[in-house]
């Protein structure tokens, strides 16, 4: 049961990431020639790519496994938002492989997969983090000029034009 379950995913992801071959042997499916049609094309290969993870669930895919599979496929989807360039990453980025070749680790060792993908995970959680710092480091940053631009055309004073304490009399 579990061999004819692993065959049809992974016969479901060469249709998704390799099936056809191009100029130079280069390798595409359909989840590229899909994504070419904006959001709907991307919203059935992102349904397709969850599939398989729910299948990696019955097949007892650890959640550090599943996660990882997760973020394969949300990272390639969030890239592809970009137009154009998303649609060139989405021939080359193949989250579905990915995804069977972790799943085909879990299958022959377990233990090994869920180590393999909770340092991954640990590693972009960090990765994410130092995003998230240098975001808010770099709005604050932002700010800060912004008010002090927006500050200088509300104070004109400059200090020659300043009353002297001999004015005040």
């Amino acid at each position: 049961m579990t061999t004819d379950k692993m065959r049809q995913l992974r016969s479901l992801s060469t249709l998704l990431d390799s099936q056809f071959k191009g100029p130079f042997g280069f390798r595409f499916g359909l989840d590229a020639i899909l994504g070419l049609i904006p959001v709907a094309g991307d919203m059935v290969t992102a349904a397709m790519s969850f599939f398989i993870i729910a299948q990696a669930t019955t097949l007892g895919a650890s959640p550090s496994v599943l996660t990882r599979m997760s973020i394969n496929v949300i990272f390639e989807n969030i890239i592809t938002l970009v137009p154009f360039l998303g649609n060139i990453f989405d021939f080359f980025w193949k989250s579905n492989n990915k995804n069977m070749r972790l799943l085909e680790t879990h299958v022959a060792d377990p233990r090994a997969a869920t180590i393999q993908s909770r340092i991954f995970n640990i590693l972009f959680l960090i990765v994410l983090l130092l995003i998230l710092i240098a975001c808010i480091v770099g709005g604050f940053f932002i700010l800060k000029q912004a008010f002090e631009f927006i500050s200088g055309f509300f104070n004109t004073a400059t200090p020659s034009t300043l009353p002297t304490t001999g004015d005040y009399q």
